[in-house]
């Protein structure tokens, strides 16, 4: 069948004027990707100048995580160094106690024997001058003797007294060197993240305009293709395939803008959907806390604690068969400090985060006597507020800990050498 010859033309026309539309479309395709290029030259720069930015937060991050290490490495050593003075005034305090017991028992029998009247008849009863020089010898040491114990019990008190200065003095500076440590770490984890976001951001926008060029320049070649075909179809006289050719140049070329559009509504999309997560989430973290502060605030009011105990222990027990060593710092299999350890075996066998510190841990228990405590308890030694050591007790005098440089985590027993100064019941 023949085309009437006047539809023919208008169709001929139709064409030829979507032909040029589709040239015109292959013309903005390529002043996009012109346009796109320009950007991404832009970004390079940028990405130069973010670089510099980041070699000198990376350069900050190595400096903060030098001093972070010192910091460290000073509080382990006061945390040793607390530890021995520790231990040393319980064994002075031991040593005086027994020598004023002693003294006590010499006063009571110089008493009983007449004081100084029976040292002279003990000498003057002798039955020879050999025997007396043997007595008054005997004397000389017995008051030599307690001379000595005098002398020596002034001494251990004295430095008792000076190792409790001094011990105060190391907590101070150990809480001081915590709180400087961790406030290291803090402000390293900042600048971590702020280098991070700034090389997502300019990578992300990078990749995202790289992606745009790649598909614009595919959408010109299609179009380009496209235009071709129309012309040759005009050339040949064949309206209905000038037609099609000159559609598919304009869909070809319209791509890229298309999809362009598309993408950005979803990336406003899902900035969106990630606006009300993060809404939805800091809701429901504040939600947590507010039930957390909630739920603390009441149990403080109970004194018994609503733990497994029987958990806590079994697992402080159990970890004392690992070989496990002391590592100051320590909060995993691989190592502990103390209050990793007691840290470690709360988190795992009762889900109760109860701090990484003595003093932090201090402010999570209910303050009590030696005496009173039960297993699962924590123990602590040194003062309330500045404690330099924590255990856990299992009962009968036993108490697992992380002891000290070169030791392992153990079970020890409290001794009048080394026992702790106060316990504690986890709220």
């Amino acid at each position: 069948m023949k085309i009437n010859s006047k539809i023919a033309k208008v169709m001929m026309m139709t064409a030829t004027l979507i032909g040029m539309s589709a040239v015109a479309e292959q013309a903005n395709a390529s002043d996009s990707v012109t346009e796109l290029t320009s950007t991404i030259t832009k970004l390079n720069s940028k990405s130069t100048k973010v670089a510099a930015k980041l070699a000198t937060i990376n350069s900050e991050i190595t400096a903060t995580q030098a001093e972070v290490k010192n910091a460290k490495d000073t509080a382990a050593k006061l945390e040793s160094d607390q530890y021995k003075l520790g231990k040393k005034i319980s064994r002075l305090n031991v040593e005086i106690s027994q020598r004023d017991s002693q003294l006590a028992d010499q006063t009571r029998a110089l008493q009983v024997d007449g004081s100084t009247a029976s040292m002279v008849e003990f000498v003057s009863d002798s039955k020879s001058v050999v025997d007396a020089f043997k007595r008054v010898g005997t004397v000389t040491t017995l008051v030599g003797a307690g001379q000595k114990a005098a002398k020596q019990q002034k001494a251990d008190k004295a430095e008792v007294k000076s190792s409790k200065v001094e011990l105060d003095e190391k907590a101070a500076d150990q809480q001081k060197t915590v709180k400087e440590y961790t406030n290291k770490q803090a402000e390293l984890a900042v600048k971590q993240a702020n280098a991070n976001t700034l090389k997502a951001q300019i990578d992300t926008k990078k990749s995202d305009t790289q992606s745009s060029i790649d598909k614009a320049k595919a959408a010109e070649k299609a179009a380009e293709k496209a235009a071709a075909e129309t012309k040759e179809a005009n050339e040949k006289n064949d309206a209905a395939a000038a037609d099609a050719a000159a559609s598919k140049a304009t869909e070809a070329a319209s791509t890229d803008t298309t999809t362009s559009s598309n993408k950005e509504v979803k990336s406003s999309n899902t900035s969106t959907s990630s606006e009300k997560a993060v809404t939805t989430s800091t809701t429901s973290s504040s939600s947590k806390k507010a039930v957390t502060s909630s739920s603390a605030t009441s149990s403080s009011a109970v004194s018994a604690s609503s733990l497994d105990t029987s958990s806590i222990t079994a697992l402080a027990r159990s970890l004392t068969t690992k070989s496990i060593p002391y590592v100051w710092g320590g909060k995993s299999l691989s190592g502990f400090d103390c209050s990793g350890f007691t840290s470690y075996v709360y988190a795992h066998a009762a889900g109760k985060s109860i701090g990484g510190y003595t003093v932090a841990q201090e402010g999570q228990v209910s303050y009590e006597s030696v005496s009173q405590a039960q297993p699962g308890d924590l123990l602590f030694w040194g003062s309330k507020g500045s404690s330099y050591h924590v255990a856990i007790y299992l009962g009968g005098s036993q108490f697992a800990e992380a002891p000290t440089e070169g030791q392992n985590v153990k079970i020890s027993t409290m001794s009048a050498y080394w026992k702790p100064d106060f316990a504690g019941r986890v709220k």
